[in-house]
């Protein structure tokens, strides 16, 4: 294979596998009519990139197309390749290939995987582990989502939409959470944690699963595991144990217990959320790196020191409590939180960092499905914070309308100053009349709310 063409290629995942072929020494262009937010960094590593599909893009000399999940079987790039007879494949099976190829460890689950994901990246990296690393946000180190190592490991994010974990291999699991989600999807809160008993019972007995023990849904899935099981979190039953968690401005120290002995782990992410993001990319790194028959405590002792200066050298990804500068003195953040259980962590951690400032929520929903199904849990999510803003929903390829409006959410949110704010010129037009040296302002949504700061 010489050359790959990627259709969607400006997608978080799409556009970090054209990091790694590109790496590999593959020639590799595509198309995206998306917003650009992850191209940039391809077109100035030389990758091709044209921002409308047209058929006589595709061209013979073509190896191997591979286009989004969810694109439109009759996208005029897909039917022409299919006129060429070119061999084509999906982004998750482009990345089963990869697992099938490689060392691989799955970081999945509801909520956190992308963090989890760069923090054992960096730790891995830190090591001389040089792993192969997909996430599903630009890595602030990076300036992308991929990093191509030559060794046998390969880090993903694995995303249960579409069911893709079906496709993949691991040989190692960590599982972050069990929350419903994606219910234009699945059918139901069985259907979607099937998918993850399904997904933890491949792991081979040589492999490990790292999950998170305070979720009990999490604990049930990990019934089906047929590899060693290792849980992480705050309950005394946890394999390893938060102890307590210091937050200082540099981030936060956790003390955990494992095996009897005490370690210490360091990240610059803030909320108790990122403490246990932090805690399983150490347990899994600690698994993986140790020679668990022939170490004394000393020689572990060290290895977790370096373990934990890996994971404290990542700063964070995009669109993850990401620092967005000020306005009017007032301090702004920005954050993909689209769930709400993201919704109330990142807010928890809002008011743990900014304990003496007003925080305002905007808030921009994804997909109507979404917004109808957890309709109470978004309002009640929402309400922790002192004053919340409601962007109409986000209407994205998978849904153009629905039977909910974002008023309906404003109604159902409990604090005093509360609105629908229908677009996002709007919103920065709001912002710029409002908000003063009081206020902490977050944007939070997997739709493109983030473009305010664009305007601004």
């Amino acid at each position: 294979m010489k050359k790959v063409y990627i259709i969607g290629i400006g997608g978080a995942g799409t556009s970090a596998l054209a990091m790694i072929y590109k790496k590999r020494g593959f020639d590799v262009c595509g198309s995206d009519d998306g917003d650009g937010f992850y191209t940039d960094e391809l077109q100035k590593d030389g990758i091709k990139i044209y921002d409308e599909y047209a058929s006589e893009h595709i061209t013979d000399d073509i190896d191997l197309v591979v286009h989004v999940s969810a694109i439109n079987q009759n996208n005029i790039e897909l039917v022409r390749a299919r006129e060429l007879s070119l061999e084509i494949i999906s982004y998750a099976e482009a990345i089963a290939r990869l697992t099938k190829e490689l060392n691989t460890i799955a970081v999945c689950g509801t909520h956190g995987k992308t963090t989890t994901t760069a923090l054992i990246a960096h730790a891995f990296i830190e090591l001389n582990l040089d792993p192969t690393v997909i996430v599903g946000s630009k890595i602030s180190a990076w300036g992308s989502g991929a990093h191509a190592g030559k060794s046998k490991y390969f880090i993903i994010e694995a995303d249960e939409y579409l069911n893709k974990l079906a496709l993949y291999n691991p040989q190692s699991v960590i599982l972050t959470s069990v929350d419903f989600d994606h219910p234009d999807f699945f059918e139901d809160f069985v259907a979607y944690k099937k998918v993850f008993s399904n997904f933890i019972a491949k792991i081979p007995e040589s492999g490990f699963l790292v999950a998170c023990g305070d979720d009990s849904d999490v604990r049930e899935v990990a019934l089906s595991a047929n590899a060693q099981v290792f849980f992480y979190g705050e309950g005394e039953l946890n394999n390893c144990r938060i102890v307590s968690r210091d937050t200082n401005k540099n981030g936060q120290e956790i003390k955990i217990k494992f095996r009897d002995e005490e370690f210490i782990v360091k990240t610059q992410l803030f909320g108790a959320h990122n403490a246990k993001n932090a805690v399983a990319a150490w347990l899994m790194t600690f698994l993986v790196f140790t020679d668990q028959k022939q170490q004394d405590a000393q020689d572990l002792s060290d290895q977790s020191l370096a373990i934990s200066d890996g994971i404290n050298t990542c700063v964070g990804t995009a669109r993850r409590f990401e620092r967005k500068g000020e306005l009017q003195e007032a301090v702004l953040i920005d954050d993909y939180a689209h769930h709400p259980e993201e919704i109330e962590a990142t807010l928890k951690a809002v008011r743990e960092v900014f304990p003496n400032k007003k925080i305002i929520a905007a808030f921009h929903p994804h997909t109507f499905s979404r917004t109808e199904a957890l309709l109470d849990e978004f309002a009640q999510a929402l309400s922790k914070a002192d004053e919340v803003i409601v962007l109409d929903i986000f209407a994205s390829a998978r849904e153009e309308q629905g039977n909910i409006t974002a008023q309906d959410l404003v109604d159902k949110v409990d604090c005093k100053e509360k609105q629908n704010i229908h677009t996002i010129d709007e919103l920065a037009k709001w912002m710029k009349n409002n908000l003063t040296k009081d206020d902490v302002f977050i944007t939070l949504g997997a739709g493109d709310i983030y473009q305010v700061y664009n305007l601004l």
